[in-house]
Formats: C-alpha cells, sequence, structure tokens
C-alpha cells in the first residue's frame, strides 16, 4: 500500500470515528415518560413550553373561527370533476 493511499484511509477513518462521536455524543430525550395528547375537538394543543398542553381559551377559539372562514372561502369555488374511468 503506498504512502499516499494510507495516509487517505487515515484521514477518512478519523473523519468517519468523529462524525459517529458527535452523533452519539448527542442529548436524547426520554420518549418513555411522554405521555400521549388526545386531540380533542374545539381546543387547541400548544407546544411552546416544549411538552404538548390543551388549551382552551376564547383567543384560540377566535383563532380556530377565522381560520375555519378562511379555508372554507378558499374552497368555496374548487371542484373536481369527475372522470371517464379509462378504456381497455
Amino acid at each position: 500500500m503506498n504512502r499516499r493511499r494510507a495516509i487517505s484511509l487515515l484521514v477518512s477513518a478519523a473523519a468517519t470515528a468523529a462524525a459517529l462521536w458527535c452523533y452519539a455524543s448527542q442529548p436524547r430525550r426520554p420518549l418513555a415518560g411522554a405521555a400521549p395528547v388526545a386531540i380533542q375537538d374545539g381546543k387547541t394543543i400548544d407546544f411552546s413550553n416544549g411538552a404538548p398542553a390543551v388549551r382552551d381559551t376564547a383567543a384560540d377559539k377566535a383563532a380556530m373561527d377565522a381560520a375555519v372562514r378562511e379555508m372554507d372561502a378558499a374552497a368555496k369555488d374548487v371542484s373536481f370533476p369527475a372522470t371517464a374511468p379509462p378504456k381497455k
């Protein structure tokens, strides 16, 4: 094996080892303690503090109502015409 190839192999092995070490040293969040949050009609789930919290405030309801009105207005003229099935 020539010297140039050996140095290249050592550099790539060192870079791979460094990348694996960086990946393995990242902190992991425990998933075992995280309880699932049920979706509830008319309520919002807030993730701003890092954990899910169900909220039911007047401001949230107003924002959801405005969003529903906006989606309904955007979709009122949308239609999907039926197409003929492909001939065999």
